[in-house]
């Protein structure tokens, strides 16, 4: 039990300062029950099942780490493959290494824009 009461106690810790942005209902909704999730489970640890062979302490700690320089020789997997490339480098968009964001039948936009939306199909997801 106060393995328990301990995980749910920094949980809280950790989430105390988590303010949600706001935006059209549906996503109010889906972020406000992904935290009741979060703090029904608790943030994980080596001693959840899931958790055993990868160290969670890079997501629960407050600042996050930098990514990972990753140096391939290969050539690129998707090159022969009709695709539109879209790059993030810590998290931010790179419009210069990224393709022209249009593609036959999709609809790319930022999730802000989207947020002010009233999205039929988001509501139910």
């Amino acid at each position: 039990m106060a393995m328990a009461q301990m995980k749910a106690d920094a949980t809280e810790a950790r989430l105390a300062d988590v303010i949600l942005p706001t935006g059209a209902a549906w996503a109010n909704d889906a972020r406000n029950d992904a935290l009741a999730r979060v703090r029904q489970m608790g943030l994980p640890t080596k001693r959840d099942e899931y958790w055993k062979y990868t160290d969670p302490s890079s997501l629960t700690a407050v600042a996050a780490p930098k990514a990972a320089l990753f140096h391939n020789d290969e050539g690129a997997l998707f090159d022969d493959v009709d695709r539109v490339r879209i790059v993030f480098v810590d998290g931010v968009f790179d419009p210069e290494a990224s393709d022209d964001l249009i593609a036959e039948g999709v609809e790319i936009e930022r999730l802000s824009d989207a947020m002010q939306a009233d999205i039929h199909w988001a509501k139910d997801i």
